[in-house]
Formats: C-alpha cells, structure tokens, sequence
C-alpha cells in the first residue's frame, strides 16, 4: 500500500514538474513575442484600410480595400482570395 501511494506521490511531481516547465517556455515565448500573440508594428498604420464589405453567403464576401492609393474589389471564398477588379482613383478622395 505504501509503495502505491509513493509511486502516485511520484507521478504527480513528475506531471507538475512538467506543466511547469511548458508554462514557462510559454511565458518565455509570449514575453520575447516569438508566438507572434503579440502584434508588432509596422511601418504606415494608413496603408490598408477596409472600404466596405458585402456578404454574400456564411463563406463567401465581396470586400472593397484601399491600399495606399488603390481601391481594390477582392471576392473572398474558401479556396482563397481573388481580385475582381482596381477601381479608378476618384479627385479629391482622402487616403
């Protein structure tokens, strides 16, 4: 009966030993922001910017970006992305 008890004794260092070190590793990780949780900055904050969106289906979506000066027309489906079309640049529109 002991020697039960010492071996889940045993068992149970050896799975908190072990739960603590992944926990640290994760801290480490986040902290350093090598799991990329962290956002890093980039360079011009104003570069994309989300026009609107038409949502055509649960996975399908129409989304009109502008990407510094270009307006672009993206159609968004579950195989991926595809350009419909660049809408021309309209006077007088701020970026």
């Amino acid at each position: 009966m002991k020697g039960k008890l010492m071996d889940i004794v045993r068992q149970s260092l050896a799975i908190t030993v072990v739960l603590a070190l992944l926990w640290a590793a994760l801290w480490l990780l986040r902290k350093r922001g090598a799991l990329g949780i962290v956002p890093r900055k980039t360079g011009d904050p104003g570069a994309l910017q989300s026009r609107g969106r038409l949502a055509l289906s649960q996975q399908h979506s129409i989304h009109v970006v502008r990407v510094r000066e270009r307006e672009l027309v993206l159609a968004l489906h579950p195989s991926g992305v595809t350009l419909l079309c660049e809408l021309p640049a309209r006077p007088g529109d701020k970026p």
